[in-house]
Order: structure tokens, then sequence, then C-alpha cells
């Protein structure tokens, strides 16, 4: 029975040598197949420079992808630059804007005449010195003094010019009245302008956390962005440190040094996604529990999308850069 079976079964055929090139694609170009060489010249050429190449121990290509390094010298340098930069980031000003003084000034009846001297120039179209255009307007102040001034008896005002009493004037400033040496009457006005005066003002990263308390009892919006903002400086202070221990401090093979170096430097674009969703939810507003008339002039009577972007300061600017590098040769390696 079992020999039946056996002489029933099918036998392979044998294998043919010759079909293998129907494998290796020698049927592409059917035909004679030229010669590799152009010369035996040739021939022996190439075969003593691979000689020569593995009695010295080279056995691939003269330049592939693995003899490239994934961070380079130049990169590492990089890397060290931005990382140290993050960490000095925290001490520069991260906001910063002005704040509006309201300053009254008094103009002197001195600083009148010289406005009157010019303006006495330029309508007589001469070129005056300043010592001449001061005599001028003096001597046109002496006629002035010089006139007797009787004003109605009814005005109270005139009446104190008469009696050489001080008198307030409303619109313009103060005005005080007298006689000179002659007995004449005189008036003499000292006018108040107004002012605004800028002062400009500036915190760091660690500064902007004595706010902190007002910041998170605001508006949900801006308390929101305070916990990430706060989230990204210890990312600042934590990336910066470890992607330095990465380049200089672990141990092992090449290979497992620059995958642990990635894994470090692909976190960077979690301050970057902070700093956008920022700015996206700030466009819903939010309102401050603290009095703003002390604060600066940027932030307005309430939180929104452009104070968000006026207050932060060049040094929050520097930092994310410097994420976004990291980020960006992370994602490359």
């Amino acid at each position: 029975m079992a020999e039946k079976k056996d002489s029933g079964a099918k036998q392979e055929k044998e294998f043919d040598p010759d079909k293998r090139f129907k494998y290796v694609g020698f049927e592409v170009h059917p035909g004679k197949i030229k010669d590799l060489f152009k010369s035996e010249a040739e021939k022996e050429e190439l075969v003593k420079m691979v000689r020569t190449k593995r009695e010295s121990g080279k056995a691939g290509r003269e330049e592939t992808s693995f003899d490239v390094p994934r961070v380079a010298g130049y990169e590492k340098v990089v890397l060290t630059i931005t990382s140290l930069l993050l960490i000095a980031s925290l001490f520069l000003p991260w906001f910063s804007g002005y704040h509006e003084i309201e300053v009254e000034t008094t103009i002197a009846p001195a600083e009148e005449q010289a406005v009157l001297a010019d303006s006495l120039a330029d309508s007589l179209g001469m070129e005056m010195t300043d010592s001449t255009a001061l005599a001028a307007v003096e001597d046109a102040g002496e006629m002035t003094a010089a006139t007797p001034v009787e004003p109605p008896v009814e005005e109270p005002e005139a009446a104190a010019v008469e009696t050489g009493e001080a008198a307030e004037h409303l619109d313009d400033g103060t005005v005080h009245a007298g006689k000179d040496d002659k007995g004449f009457s005189s008036i003499s006005a000292a006018r108040k302008r107004k002012e605004i005066r800028r002062e400009h003002q500036e915190a760091s990263a660690f500064g902007s956390l004595s706010m902190i308390g007002e910041v998170l009892s605001s508006g949900f919006v801006l308390k929101i962005t305070g916990i990430l903002f706060a989230i990204y400086m210890l990312f600042c202070l934590a990336g910066g440190i470890f992607t330095i221990y990465a380049l200089y401090g672990l141990k092992g093979d090449a290979d497992a040094r620059i995958l642990k170096l990635k894994k470090v430097m692909k976190m960077s674009w979690v301050p970057v996604g902070i700093w956008v969703f920022c700015m996206v939810i700030s466009f819903f507003g939010a309102s401050y529990s603290f009095d703003t008339s002390d604060v600066m002039k940027q932030i307005g009577s309430s939180y929104g999308i452009g104070t968000y972007l006026s207050v932060l300061g060049y040094g929050f600017y520097l930092s994310l850069a410097c994420f976004i590098m990291n980020a960006v040769k992370g994602a490359e390696i």
C-alpha cells in the first residue's frame, strides 16, 4: 500500500540552472550581454581599488547615510546656545509697557514773551536775534503796563485789580494784579498746561510671579492663561537643563544617546502650543479683579487679544524662538 502511494506521488522536476537568469532580470534586454568594462585595464584598476579598500578594513561604500552623524558638531553648539538662552530668558523682560502720568506745568511770562517774539518775527518776515526780539517784546510789555486800566466797577475781579489784591482767573491760569513804581496798574499772568509723561515698566518671568494671585482671581480666560504661563516658565528651566544634559551627560552608544536627546527636544513643541492656545482663548476676553488705573496702559480696562500681544516682551519671544529651533531639530533627528 505504501509503495503504491509513493509511486502515485508527483516527483519534483530538477532545477534548471539556465532559468535563474529569468529571476534577476536578464530578459529585460534580451540578447548577448555586453562586457561590464570597456577594457581590461579598467577592470584591473577597479579590482585593485576594491582589494586595497578591503585590506584597509572598509567593506561598505565610500559615502553612506550611516556615516553621517545625526547631530553635527555645529548643531551641538547651536543647541547649547539655545538651551542656555532658555534659562537666561527667565531674567529678561517678559512683560513690558508704560504708565501714563499727568503733570501740570506752569508757563512763565518770560516763556510767553519768547513765544510772542517768534510769532512777531514770523509775521514781519524778519530775521531777528533773540536779544532783539526780547527787547521788542519788553517794550510792548512796558507799553501795556503803562496804560491805565479802568475796569468797570460792577466786576469784582476788576475791583480787585484796582485795590492791588490777587485775583483768580478761571480759564487759563492765575492772574496777579498790582501797581508798579510809577503808580500804574500792571497785570502778570502765569498759564498752566497739562503734560502726559510715560514711565516705562518691565517685569521678568520671575518678577511677574508677584502678580500671579491677582491674575488667578480674574476672569476664567485670564486665569487659564496665568496657569499655562507658569507651566511655560517651568519648561524654560527644565528644557534648558535636560537638553544640555542629553548633549553631554548621557552615557552609552551614540544611537541610544541621540534617541534620548530626540525625546527631550520633542517636548519643546509643548511651550509653542501653550503660546498658540493662549492667543486663541484671548479672543474671548476676560475681566480684571484689580484696579487698572495704576497699571500698564497696554492692559486696558479688560483682557483681550490686543493685551496679550502688546504686553509680551522680548524676553518671552526669545524663549519662544529657542523652543521652535529645538523642536524642529528634534523632528529632524
